[in-house]
């Protein structure tokens, strides 16, 4: 008669985690990185040159935003795969539910059905011009009234329905100009097609460092009063991404470390073009704190 075998010893603890956990809030990074799990697989992301927030070189994709995913992502188990499209692609992949993440996104109602929005900065678009701007322009009905003005913008960008409405108007007067990339915007200025741009100004900045754009401080700049902040950030695909991973990917970039982070990087990116960058965006609010009893 054989002698049963004995079952097989519990698995022991790992001390893998605790270890890691441990060290991460010793260096200050997610508090909440220890209860979260990898996301399921890695996450599709198409991007479009977008100077310091996303840049593409070559192919080769960098900026401010895929620098801090990439940290984030090896700090909580995710993989994202950038791949470069152009802008107009980037938000047709992700109206059509073919990619996971779409990246910068203004939050607007056109978009709120395919995705869940996450806030990391504010931003504004602002009149950019290579000669004085009119004194009377300030708000969007002064470049519709003036006859003559023609407007120039980028292709796939959009600031909500305000903006919407503006181009509209402006179209209907034919008095746009679209382009489809930034250096389009920067030559139709200095070939006189357009009298100005409106643009946040960091999507300017690979066009802005050529030596057809001049020097930055030769530019005028002009926010118009009724196209104020608003939030900007990215989109999950509400459909594509798994359930899990969305919210995984929503508590980890909602992080208040993570903004503060953001902010700093934009900043020590470009320390000498502070102004532009701050015409065009700024931190979040922060949340204010409850009363104290």
């Amino acid at each position: 008669m054989s002698t049963p075998m004995p079952p097989p010893p519990a698995p022991r603890p790992s001390r893998w985690k605790p270890l890691r956990c441990g060290a991460m809030l010793l260096a200050g990074l997610l508090p909440l990185v220890c209860a979260w799990a990898a996301c399921s697989r890695p996450i599709d992301v198409p991007v479009a040159d977008g100077g310091l927030i996303v840049s593409v070189d070559k192919q080769q994709v960098g900026g401010v935003y895929p620098e801090l995913l990439r940290e984030l992502g090896a700090r909580i188990g995710c993989t994202f795969v950038f791949h470069p499209v152009p802008r107009a692609r980037q938000e047709m992949l992700f109206l059509a539910r073919r990619s996971d993440l779409f990246m910068p996104a203004q939050r607007t109602d056109r978009r709120d059905p395919f995705g869940q929005h996450v806030a990391l900065l504010q931003v504004r678009p602002v009149l950019m011009a290579l000669r004085p701007l009119p004194a009377s322009l300030h708000q969007r009905s002064d470049l519709v009234e003036h006859a003559e003005f023609r407007l120039a913008v980028l292709r796939g960008v959009d600031y909500g329905a305000r903006y919407r409405e503006l181009l509209e108007q402006l179209r209907e007067r034919k008095r746009l100009v679209t382009e489809a990339d930034a250096a389009g915007l920067v030559r139709a200025l200095r070939t006189g097609v357009a009298d100005a741009v409106l643009i946040n100004p960091e999507r300017l900045r690979a066009a802005l460092d050529t030596p057809e754009a001049g020097s930055t401080e030769a530019w005028q700049v002009r926010p118009l009063d009724d196209l104020s902040w608003q939030n900007t950030g990215l989109y999950l695909s509400l459909e594509r991404l798994p359930e899990a991973d969305r919210q995984l990917l929503a508590q980890a970039l909602g992080d208040l470390q993570f903004h503060q982070r953001l902010w700093q990087s934009l900043l020590r990116a470009h320390p000498a073009s502070n102004a532009l960058l701050q015409a065009g965006y700024r931190p979040l609010p922060r949340p204010e704190s409850p009363p104290t009893r």
